[in-house]
């Protein structure tokens, strides 16, 4: 740990030019009431950025708890290279992060511990994708942007997002994608906008998922409202209410399952590199017979670096 935290002074290319070294620890505790207690390290990230005139670089690596069965317990999330060709504009390269979204991927830039389309209660969301391989055209104004983003890998697929920022403290974005991959095709597509009035921050969005897959056919769509607010520099609580409607069909037969969210999440901030959350979130399914999934109760701490 202490030469990996060194390596910002190591010197590489033009006087002046280094690694630039970030990430994050995430540690969690969480009780879904049904009587499973379980607490671990979420997260590690470490973050390594690099810039030389119109040529950066970014990669990073994830290691987290192998709790899926799968035997991983580490990742490449990120490596890519991009090229600024000036006026706003830029190509990049590599495996990357999706545009999907209001919420984000990484915990340091969630404002609550679990995800609004997590269907009652699972450790993932239903409907944003996360990352992939491909190259992406990027075209940003003080009022406006542009982002599209194609497959590089046998399944083609692309991403294509539009955001509006020409009103201060206002953002407002549109994102589409659609994936031909044989096994499981699909499309998706979220509708978001946020408003920062002061020390309140409102935001809401809608988002579907659509499966082209004879096998799973599988629709989701959801909605959430949120408010953060901050109470004082170091307090802070976050109100969400969210809704999802996952449609699956087989044959001739339809079911479907409708949750809804409410979650209060209460954040404080101990210095510039610490911060915790705890969040409350009560689960409702609104099929008739069908049983409420368990309510949810986390505690997250996360150490910045």
């Amino acid at each position: 740990m202490l030469a990996i935290s060194n390596i910002s002074a190591i010197e590489i290319g033009p006087t002046g030019s280094g690694i630039e070294l970030s990430g994050f620890i995430d540690l969690y505790y969480q009780d879904t009431g049904t009587g499973s207690q379980t607490g671990d390290v979420g997260q590690v990230e470490f973050m390594f950025d690099y810039t030389s005139g119109p040529v950066s670089a970014s990669v990073d690596f994830d290691f987290y708890a192998n709790t899926d069965g799968t035997g991983k317990d580490s990742a490449l999330e990120e490596a890519i290279i991009t090229y600024d060709l000036g006026r706003g504009m830029s190509v990049t390269g590599g495996k990357m992060l999706s545009y999907m979204g209001f919420e984000a991927y990484d915990p340091t830039n969630m404002y609550q511990f679990s995800y609004a389309y997590d269907a009652g209660g699972s450790a993932v969301q239903n409907i944003y994708d996360a990352y992939d391989y491909g190259v992406s055209f990027d075209y940003a104004t003080d009022a406006y942007s542009i982002g599209l983003w194609s497959s590089l890998e046998n399944s083609a697929g692309y991403e294509v997002a539009l955001a509006y920022t020409g009103i201060e403290n206002f953002t407002a974005k549109a994102i589409w994608s659609d994936f031909t991959d044989a096994t499981d095709p699909y499309d998706k597509s979220t509708f978001w906008v946020s408003y920062q009035l002061d020390k309140l921050l409102l935001a809401a969005e809608v988002a579907q998922a659509d499966s082209h897959s004879s096998a799973t056919n599988a629709d989701v769509d959801g909605f959430l409202i949120m408010g953060n607010y901050a109470v004082t520099d170091k307090i802070g609580i976050t109100l969400r209410y969210s809704e999802e409607e996952i449609t699956t069909s087989y044959n001739t037969s339809t079911l479907g399952n409708e949750f809804s969210k409410i979650t209060i999440s209460p954040s404080y901030v101990f210095n510039d590199n610490l911060s915790g959350l705890i969040e409350y979130s009560t689960y409702e399914d609104d099929v008739a017979g069908n049983a409420d999934p368990e309510d949810l109760f986390a505690v997250e701490l996360i150490y910045t670096f």
